[in-house]
This record gives C-alpha cells, sequence and structure tokens, in this order.
C-alpha cells in the first residue's frame, strides 16, 4: 500500500517543551486513520506538524513523496484540507462564501462547480444562502469539511471533527468521511471515542506523551493491553451485530 504522508524521526514541539523525539510513521493512502491516546499525548500536535502550523526541530516529513518543508503553503493546500478543532466562524458568510474560501490557493475557471460539488457530497448545498451563524453545530462541521473538500487535496486532516456533537450528527459526519475514504480520499482524524475510531477507521496510531505506543490496522492494534498502557483503563469485548465484529469497550 502507498503512503499518503512519511515521518522520518520528526523532532519537535512547542518553545517549553520538545513533545516528539525523533518519531517516525506512515500514513497509508486511500485509509481511514484514527489518532488516539489520553489528552496531551500530541494528537492534535501532529496535525499542525504536518500542515505546517508547526515547525519540526529535526526530520522530515514526506507528502505525497514531496519534502514538506519545500512546499509554499498554497501548494500544500493543494495537497491537504484541515479542519481544525471547534472551528467558528464570527461573521455572517454564508455557508457558500465559507466554502469559496477552500478555492483561494487553488483558483480554476470552474471555481463555482467545485464550490457546489463539494457542498453536494457534505449535503449542504441547500444551505448555500444561508449565514454561518444561523446553522447548526453539524451543520457548520459539514461546512468545514465542504471547504476542505474545494481546495481539491485528497488527504484529509480533522481534529476531533465530532467534538460537541450529539450522537445524530457524529454518525452523519464519520458516515460522511467513510464515504470520502472509498472516493480515494485519505483521511486522518483525532478521535476521542475509541468506539468511533473501531467503527470507522482500517488503521489507528496511538500515542502517549509525545512517543507512538503503537500503530497498525485497527482490528489488530486495538487490544486489552493496548488500552491498559495508554490509558490506565481495564477493558473487555462486546459483540455488535450490525458491524459483525468485537469491539473493546472500557470497564467503567
Amino acid at each position: 500500500m502507498a503512503d499518503a504522508i512519511e515521518i522520518d524521526a520528526l523532532t519537535g514541539g512547542y518553545e517549553t517543551n520538545t513533545l516528539f523525539q525523533r518519531i517516525s510513521l506512515t500514513f497509508p493512502k486511500g485509509a481511514f486513520i484514527a489518532l488516539a491516546g489520553p489528552n496531551g499525548s500530541g494528537k492534535s500536535s501532529l496535525l499542525k506538524f504536518l500542515y505546517k502550523q508547526l515547525k519540526p526541530k529535526g526530520g522530515t516529513i514526506w507528502v505525497e513523496k514531496t519534502n514538506l518543508a519545500t512546499l509554499r503553503q498554497e501548494a500544500l493546500a493543494q495537497k491537504i484540507g484541515f479542519v481544525p478543532q471547534n472551528g467558528r466562524l464570527d461573521f455572517s458568510f454564508t455557508v457558500e462564501e465559507t466554502v469559496a474560501m477552500g478555492r483561494y490557493a487553488n483558483p480554476q475557471k470552474d471555481d463555482e462547480q467545485r464550490i457546489h460539488e463539494a457542498m453536494r457530497t457534505c449535503s449542504i448545498l441547500n444551505l448555500r444562502n444561508t449565514p454561518v451563524t444561523q446553522i447548526s453545530g453539524g451543520e457548520l462541521q459539514r461546512t468545514f469539511l465542504a471547504r476542505a473538500l474545494a481546495q481539491d487535496g485528497k488527504i484529509l486532516l480533522l481534529d476531533e471533527p465530532v467534538n460537541h456533537l450529539d450522537v445524530a450528527h457524529q454518525r452523519s459526519v464519520m458516515h460522511l468521511l467513510q464515504n470520502l475514504v472509498t472516493r480515494g480520499y485519505t483521511v486522518i482524524s483525532v478521535l476521542h471515542d475509541l468506539l468511533l475510531a473501531q467503527a470507522y477507521s482500517s488503521w489507528i496510531i496511538f500515542l502517549k506523551e509525545g512517543a507512538v505506543v503503537a500503530d497498525g490496522p485497527t482490528e489488530e492494534v486495538v487490544n486489552e493491553a493496548i488500552l491498559t498502557s495508554v490509558y490506565n483503563v481495564e477493558s473487555y469485548r462486546i459483540y455488535d451485530p450490525y458491524l459483525n465484529k468485537e469491539l473493546l469497550i472500557p470497564r467503567w
């Protein structure tokens, strides 16, 4: 399987905290990859390195075989769409105006078609003239995702995309992400909910205190020992007849 992103000996973090020390990872192309781990483990920070919001002190990041350090932000935006955690807009842009922001890095003659296609994919085309200050949290999350899709990149980074959403909206967003993977996208998402990670991801990376504890196919990596090691909790298995597989849940 080809890799969408490769990290080789990444060292870096913040001024007073070098979070990562020579970590190496690969992100399989065309997979739904979950980043899991306790608070402060480095999940959101890792996404920031992949989108050049943080600069490594050492090591190399390759995006589709191109050295990330050589990519200007506009060129990177044509490869990767980023959906931040708790995204918000304080101005009354319409949904369509917000999605159109994704075309700034990659303007083409068919901008309107690309924008409408992104909104249609995210089931928000009917909201195109509605101010973003008047839509629900789930609709806003879909709007930010459509903005990322409008950039035309095939790699999507998402930081807790279902945070603060109710169960119905969580399911809707997760199904949408899963559908995008079937269409050739690579989805890399921070997920706190291990049930969602097990239900939707095909690959999972566990981080703890800036170190990679485990990574690989979700069904192979998620086990009782990992949950004890990463979260210090006991767990047990239940069978989900809808998914036709066992899921690991914490012992409350």
